[in-house]
């Protein structure tokens, strides 16, 4: 174990996620949801097999048992990631990263449902403490579609919220994945599933991309694919309950590039709501940590 490390690696990684998102506002008006999706797979593969072909883990990336599983965990994160960028078009970048944060609450009811994971009491009523942040994170959209001053941002929060409920079906898909195989691999066939699937939206109206958009779009994939990176080897430097509250500075570098690129302030309602939340997560990361040391 190398915590400093972890940590260091791992706010790496919210700062390229952050990147990549920021990259995908300034297209959001321009560029269509599934063209976006392709770069981001495509060229998030490109850094990602550098470092498997560095390490040797190829092989690793490449063996699987369960083609299916990953092709199912594939389609689901490729409908949640498209969600999640189609909101860009309609809510600035930090209030879209601040509906992510809603992902474990929906793990831990999944993982009740569909994997028969005993919830106690405790959990529940940091969920219901958690919703009660998406409600607050949701009433400016709500207001402003009732004021008449559009739909757009009630768009955009309805979209985030189901590409974040998108992630925790997926999340719940890799806890069944990482039975039998590899981070490799599942981080490997996601990218690969997902470019194809990216790539099946071209008969749909694809744009043609002048050289500013085309090193955007670089951009924005090889960061997805770096961020990703640097996450995975963060769980090796660190324990999960060290570096997965670290999750939530993407809030922070968020916030800083829609102020810096974009001249965007979230909502105060929404930081409010997304505080609550977040401190719903660390809350339920805290007692999984406990739980841990006292089993």
């Amino acid at each position: 174990m190398n915590v400093p490390a972890g940590i260091a690696l791992q706010l790496s990684a919210t700062f390229f996620f952050a990147v990549m998102s920021a990259l995908a506002r300034v297209l959001a008006d321009e560029v269509p949801s599934g063209q976006i999706v392709f770069f981001r797979s495509a060229f998030g593969l490109l850094p990602l097999l550098v470092w498997l072909l560095w390490t040797r883990r190829l092989a690793r990336a490449l063996a699987t048992r369960q083609p299916f599983g990953h092709m199912m965990r594939g389609l689901i994160g490729v409908g949640s990631m498209w969600l999640s960028f189609a909101a860009l078009a309609f809510i600035p970048l930090a209030e879209a990263i601040a509906f992510t944060y809603t992902t474990p609450l929906v793990v831990v009811i999944l993982a009740a449902i569909l994997l028969g994971e005993r919830v106690p009491a405790f959990r529940w009523g940091v969920l219901g403490i958690g919703f009660s942040g998406i409600v607050l994170m949701l009433w400016p959209s709500f207001s402003h579609a009732s004021l008449g001053s559009g739909e757009g941002p009630l768009t955009g929060a309805i979209l985030a919220l189901a590409g974040a409920v998108g992630a925790g079906f997926a999340l719940t898909q890799v806890r069944q994945l990482t039975r039998s195989e590899t981070a490799e691999s599942i981080v490997f066939y996601f990218s690969i599933v997902s470019s194809c699937v990216g790539l099946a939206t071209l008969p749909l109206g694809w744009v043609m991309p002048d050289a500013r958009t085309v090193a955007i779009l670089i951009g924005l994939g090889v960061s997805g694919g770096v961020a990703q990176i640097c996450m995975t080897l963060a769980t090796r430097y660190a324990p999960a309950s060290i570096v997965a509250p670290l999750n939530y500075a993407t809030l922070l570098w968020a916030t800083l590039f829609g102020v810096a690129l974009l001249g965007e302030w979230p909502s105060g309602l929404v930081v409010l709501g997304a505080a609550v939340v977040v401190g719903a997560g660390l809350a339920l990361i805290w007692r999984e940590r406990r739980s841990g040391r006292d089993a």
